[in-house]
Parts: C-alpha cells; structure tokens; sequence
C-alpha cells in the first residue's frame, strides 16, 4: 500500500475511533434522572433520597440522580417538558403535569404516619367558640399554599360540599408557605381557622399548646405521592424502575432501611383514575 493511500486512510480511521469513544462515553455518563418537588433545601433533599437513587441504580443497573429544581414552578415545567426521566411529586402537580404531558404513574409512596393516604383538616381555637364549618362564614381563614393539596385545595372541596362559597363566604388571609405558620397563625388569633395536613398537627406539640386548639373538618382521603415516567423513559427501563419501586414494600424492613431518611415506608401500586378525586378538587379551586 503506497503513502498517498496510507494518508487518505489514516484521518478517516481516527475519525472513526473518536467517533465510537464518544458515543461509549456517552453511554457511560447516561443518568436516570429523578425530579422532586423543593419543598425542603436541595441539600435536604438530595440527602433524603440518595439511598433510594442508589438502590433503583443497583436494580435497574443505570445510574439514578436527584435533581431539585429551584422552585414548583420550575419543577412543572421541567416535567412537562419530559426533563426528568422519573418524577416524585405531590398530587396536585402529577395531575397537572398529566393534563398536558403523557406521564405514567409507576408507584404510590407510602409514609410511616399516614401510609399510602393523606387528608387535610381545619383546626380553629377552642375559645373560639366555631364548632362547625358553616360558622366559619365571615372569618379570616389561613393556608399553606395555593398549591398545596392537604393544605388548601381539599379544605376548599370540603368547605364547597358544607355548603360554603369558597369564593365569597370567608377571607383567606395570604398564604403562608408551611404548615407549622398555619398552626401559629391560628394560636396567635391573626386567623380565626387554619388548613393543614392532619399529620402536621401532632409534630407542632412541642412548639406550642396544642389543648388550645380543636379540629372541625377532615377532608376525605385522597391518594399519596405517586412516582411517575416521563415522556421520555424507554418502556423497558420504565417497567424495572416500577418492579424494584415495588419490591419495596410497606412496613419491610429492608425497605424501611433504605427509605427512613425519605420518611416514607414503601411503595404499592397505582393507577391514573386514583387521582380523579385530586382532580375534582383540583377544579374547584380552579386549578384544572
């Protein structure tokens, strides 16, 4: 073979190779990426769930990585747009992302309190003299956030179905972004009620005295925190990430080691029309 031949040859085969050790590499640094709500710091949260990203890595045999966007609305945005491969959200977001985004639920979180349902309450002070949720016409409500669904949106269907005009019959003070400045705000006399999640009442005992205060409502029970595909999840990766979530189990104790520091206990199975009553909330506060 001449040296002419050799020169012309040469160029094309290191394309070649550069070609295939870049796509080996990319390959290699190819992520599952897990998105969750901010609800907490990203530190907290990466914290939080690194040993369930690092047992799907194990099971799935891809590496999984937390990613926290800096805000909800950051966070519906990027899962609308098919950026995590795998989602972890509350209620209300799943069904709004699935409203324009073919998203798929894999598994329903269960929580060491509440288990794999959650509910919501309106508290008021005792020396208050407000029994029932009608006589809270006229009063100065607070809630967490407008976004929240054990927080806001599912006292808002239960005071719609006590016969109340969510819109006219009552003020809702400005939201105060946690559930623990609801409590307070009711302690404090800034507001005659307050919503929050049932199980947050019980973790503010120690930070105030809770005889002062009495539960009037309880909203139904509605579905927990789902994990869902992305648009963009190969069906087969999909299917392994949804068989090891649901080798998880609640109450187990290996799966309990693993997902303590997320404060949750397992994983059961799940399906879209569970989230119908989310919906239906959801609509009348009109977020759907």
């Amino acid at each position: 073979m001449n040296k002419r031949i050799i020169r012309k040859i040469i160029p094309g085969v290191f394309t070649v190779f550069f070609a295939v050790v870049l796509f080996l590499s990319g390959i290699a640094s190819a992520e599952i990426k897990l998105g969750t709500i901010p609800r907490l710091g990203a530190e907290e949260l990466q914290a939080m769930y690194a040993p369930l990203a690092e047992y799907l890595s194990s099971e799935i045999g891809e590496k999984v990585s937390i990613v926290v966007p800096k805000n909800f609305n950051a966070y519906k945005e990027a899962a609308k747009a098919g950026q995590f491969d795998i989602g972890f959200s509350n209620p209300l977001i799943y069904v709004e992302v699935k409203n324009s985004t073919d998203i798929e639920p894999l598994a329903l979180s269960s929580e060491v309190q509440g288990g794999t349902r959650l509910r919501g309450i309106i508290i008021v002070r005792k020396d208050s003299g407000i029994t029932k949720l009608q006589e809270l016409r006229n009063k100065k409500i607070s809630f967490m956030d407008k976004d929240s669904p054990a927080g806001y949106m599912f006292q808002m269907l239960l005071l719609s179905k006590a016969g109340l005009d969510i819109h006219n019959d009552f003020t809702i003070l400005p939201f105060l972004k946690r559930h623990d400045k609801v409590v307070m705000s009711v302690v404090d006399k800034t507001a005659d009620a307050g919503g929050i999640r049932e199980d947050e009442l019980e973790k503010m005992k120690d930070k105030t005295d809770l005889s002062q205060l009495r539960i009037i409502g309880y909203t139904d029970y509605f579905p927990n925190w789902p994990i869902f595909a992305g648009p963009k999840l190969k069906k087969a990766t999909m299917e392994k990430v949804r068989a090891a979530l649901l080798k998880l189990k609640p109450n187990d104790p290996q799966s309990i080691k693993i997902l303590a520091p997320a404060r949750l206990t397992g994983f059961v199975p799940v399906s879209d029309k569970e989230y119908d009553s989310m919906r239906s909330a959801a609509k009348i506060v009109g977020a759907q």
